[in-house]
């Protein structure tokens, strides 16, 4: 696409990209340079562009011999009047509403005297993937609320900015930017997708109704500000320095919509000539910059300081680190999705980069930290683990961390009035002190017994391994059987791992653990669930591909069939990843749905690493196991739940401090 002249598109600028529900990413364009014959070129002021993987449509009005604007295109006088879009988002019926600025030249001729005189929208509907409809906001202000628009969990904020950039005041000996405004951001808010409601905005202290009374939100001065991007956890903004001018592009974060913005990163703006200029950094989705997931991704504007169009004219696009968000000792407040009321919460709870070795803890906002963890990590490591955990009266559970990481965390579901008991977790074994058994390590092939608490219903436990003399597993088990042929925590010599165990307590509620290495274990109990749920009364194996010599190739999905589970509501597996071939993950998803964007278990080359995956099968009992790398893959059905769970279709991902992870 920028490589090329697409339906004759030289260059453009001012690239802006969203995501739409489908999964194609539409994207709008200021000011695109349209060939017409070998050495004609025309300019229309907007044209968007529809991407769908690696194809493009590209919209503009018209004909290519005779373009004209995409947006607009019956109000525009080229050159005159004409419509910038700004930013776009997806509205509560899931079109893409674009702001747009209406501009006119004051001027003697194009660009010597340009003045915004009004904000409007238009509506892009992925079904028809056509412009619906045309008209303007209720803020339809020249302080033009949309120049920036990002949206958290319950709200979508609209950022303004003057955007008088021409025939001004003097920068370099040119008339330019109004000084008077050029470093103003203000912001107004709406709930979340109704794009079109009466905004709310930003005093300085409170929300309020009168526009007039908005205060800025960003401090320094800055051309053309910012685009800011809400992570899941956070609000991320990246600004050019002096837009056309200056050399450095700065990278903010707050921890509110209305700032403050703290600069993090200065990295240096990349040209592309001795004659050009760079302008314009905004965020783009990973995706549509052919990225991993979960890179941040900027673009940058490029032209010639003498604007002739030659194919320079085009956006470049770079990755851009971002800090460990959440710091040592550190505690965030994460609002999971149709968690209130519920008896508990399933989340797959991810540690991503540690400083340092630590771990995190989980816990109901409403009561104080516990003295537990939920996921261990070692540092530079990915680890994840199945938490479940109360969350409070407002759906809310807390994240507290030992070392400074970024932190996942995807909904998976609740448990609702099926007669589960989940509270504040609790240590029940520690073997490093000598709590609940002996103050030694156990020894290989060693049992510890303790009381959970849940004489004959399935427990849940935090199982944790520290310092194993060599690599190995653990299993849990009811003490009134023999030990299965299963593990549930897999480790190597000097780990600590942790997973997460849902096991059938015996008669007296007590169950056993043994371990296959010397190691100290711990063992926090987090409560029982219902009689919604069968537990297995051993855990029964499924899948394991070192038997059958069927190892899973890379980006290769395998179907596992569950005993029992169709008809169910949901299941609880153990999923291993054994010696795979390079660093990746596994996603676990319905077999009759598209594989989501999320992991169950993440793992380095050569690790040995389990995590508890609750997942609705599909009507057939089976549920498919996507790997990024080659690896072979150990299935053991813990126990299913009939009644008492809302399992998601799809995984939700309600937080990911790495900037710039769509959500």
């Amino acid at each position: 696409m920028f490589d090329t002249e697409p339906a004759g598109v030289v260059g453009a600028d001012y690239q802006r990209a969203v995501p739409l529900p489908d999964g194609r990413v539409l994207w709008t364009f200021q000011d695109a340079a349209v060939r017409v014959g070998p050495d004609e070129i025309e300019i229309v002021h907007n044209i968007g562009v529809l991407q769908d993987g690696a194809c493009f449509d590209v919209l503009y009005g018209g004909t290519r011999d005779d373009p004209a604007s995409w947006l607009f295109s019956s109000s525009t006088a080229r050159f005159e009047r004409w419509f910038w879009p700004l930013a776009a988002e997806i509205d509560v019926d899931g079109r893409a509403v674009v702001f747009v600025a209406e501009m006119v030249e004051r001027g003697d001729e194009y660009l010597t005297r340009t003045e915004p005189v009004g904000t409007r929208v238009s509506v892009f509907d992925p079904a028809t993937s056509s412009i619906v409809s045309e008209g303007a906001p209720p803020d339809d202000s020249a302080a033009l609320y949309g120049w920036s628009i990002t949206s958290d969990d319950a709200w979508t904020y609209l950022y303004a900015h003057c955007y008088r950039q021409f025939g001004y005041d003097p920068y370099v000996g040119v008339a330019a930017f109004d000084r008077s405004c050029a470093d103003r951001v203000t912001v107004g808010r709406v709930p979340r997708g109704e794009l079109l409601a009466e905004p709310s905005y930003w005093d300085g202290s409170s929300w309020q109704q009168d526009a007039s009374r908005a205060a800025p939100v960003f401090d320094g001065d800055r051309i053309n500000p910012v685009q800011v991007e809400w992570s899941g956890s956070s609000f991320f903004a990246v600004n050019k320095e002096g837009d056309w001018w200056g050399d450095t592009i700065y990278l903010s974060r707050a921890e509110r919509a209305t700032g403050p913005f703290e600069v993090y990163a200065e990295i240096p703006a990349p040209v592309k000539c001795a004659a050009c200029n760079s302008f314009f950094a905004t965020w783009i989705p990973h995706a549509a910059a052919d990225r991993p997931p979960s890179t941040s991704v900027l673009a940058l504007s490029h032209n010639r300081w003498d604007g002739v169009i030659t194919s320079l004219y085009r956006p470049t696009f770079q990755e851009v680190a971002a800090p460990a968000y959440l710091d040592a000792g550190d505690t965030l407040r994460v609002v999971v999705p149709d968690a209130a009321g519920s008896d508990a919460a399933l989340l797959n709870v991810v540690s991503v980069g540690a400083e340092r070795n630590g771990h995190l803890t989980v816990f109901p906002c409403d009561r104080a930290r516990p003295e537990t963890s939920n996921v261990n990590y070692l540092a530079g490591r990915t680890a994840a683990n199945l938490v479940v955990v109360r969350p409070d009266a407002e759906g809310a559970v807390c994240v507290t961390t030992h070392a400074t990481t970024d932190v996942v965390v995807d909904a998976l579901g609740a448990l609702v009035g099926g007669g589960s008991s989940i509270d504040d977790p609790v240590r029940l074994v520690d073997t490093r002190i000598g709590l609940g058994a002996q103050a030694a390590r156990i020894a290989a092939g060693g049992l510890v017994r303790f009381d959970t608490g849940a004489a004959g219903s399935a427990a849940v436990l935090n199982v944790t391994v520290v310092d194993p003399s060599s690599a190995g597993h653990v299993t849990a088990f009811p003490c009134d059987r023999p030990l299965p042929t299963a593990s549930n925590a897999n480790y190597g010599p000097g780990d600590v791992a942790a997973n997460l165990v849902v096991v059938r307590s015996d008669a007296g509620g007590d169950v056993c653990l043994s371990t296959y290495s010397p190691s100290h274990l711990v063992v926090d109990g987090t409560g029982s669930l219902g009689d919604g749920f069968t537990v297995a009364l051993a855990p029964e194996r499924v899948l394991d591909t070192r038997t059958a010599s069927a190892r899973v190739g890379a980006r290769e999905t395998v179907e596992v069939a569950v005993p029992g589970a169709d008809g169910s509501s949901a299941v609880v597996v153990n999923l291993t990843a054994v010696l795979p071939d390079a660093n990746g993950f596994l996603t676990v998803h319905r077999c009759d749905r598209p594989r989501p964007e999320s992991s169950n278990v993440n793992y380095h080359s050569g690790d040995v690493v389990a995590n508890l995956v609750v997942a609705r099968p599909d009507d057939d009992g089976r549920i498919c196991v996507f790997s990024t790398a080659a690896t072979d893959l150990v299935v053991d059905l813990a126990g299913a739940f009939e009644s008492g769970v809302d399992v998601f279709d799809d995984p939700i991902r309600v937080v990911d401090t790495r900037v710039g992870a769509d959500r």
